[in-house]
């Protein structure tokens, strides 16, 4: 009985993680193109406390957004210091604004829920990555968030390598925490 409730609670958990990282990526996409940047913050503090309440295993959590912190200040400097990609009204080139942290945050805190299924298959996370990745700038381009100053095929290339190295990392670090999870 303990059992199916636990099953029961991981799969709400999964499903409100899923939609709630789609909420948060339209909320800064869009907040970014009209230079908003708490939407993005509001909805990811909402999901994670949403997260949190229902699995109480902030530890793992707060492991895996500041693997997304990491990754962000990393990653971001890969497309923006040639400037394959410039965010609308963000002048630095080498910081990504406020909205993509969360983005990122976001993003990483989901391997332990509606991503987890990328967790233990590189192949997999790594294609998931790179096409994703890809799709999602395109998208925020669309909705003008940002531009691609040096041309789409540029930022696509850097792009998609980008993801596809940054999406297997987030799944390892997050099969990291799942050993923790069965160890505690």
């Amino acid at each position: 009985m303990a059992q199916a409730q636990a099953m029961n609670r991981h799969t709400v958990v999964v499903i409100i993680n899923f939609f709630a990282f789609q909420l948060l990526w339209v909320a800064a996409v869009l907040g970014g193109s009209q230079g908003a940047v708490v939407p993005a913050w509001g909805v990811l503090a909402t999901m994670l406390v949403a997260q949190i309440a229902l699995t109480r295993q902030w530890k793992q959590d707060i492991f895996l957004i500041t693997a997304g912190g990491l990754m962000c200040a990393l990653m971001e400097p890969l497309w923006l210091l040639p400037e394959a990609l410039q965010y609308k009204s963000w002048q630095q080139h080498w910081w990504a604004p406020p909205w993509v942290w969360a983005l990122w945050m976001g993003f990483a805190a989901s391997f332990r829920y509606s991503l987890s299924w990328l967790c233990g298959r590189p192949v997999f996370a790594a294609l998931f990555g790179g096409l994703g990745g890809v799709f999602s700038v395109m998208m925020g381009i669309r909705l003008g968030a940002a531009t691609a100053p040096q041309g789409w095929l540029l930022l696509a290339i850097i792009y998609g390598i980008s993801w596809a190295i940054a999406v297997p990392l987030l799944a390892k670090i997050a099969s990291m925490t799942k050993r923790e999870d069965q160890h505690a």
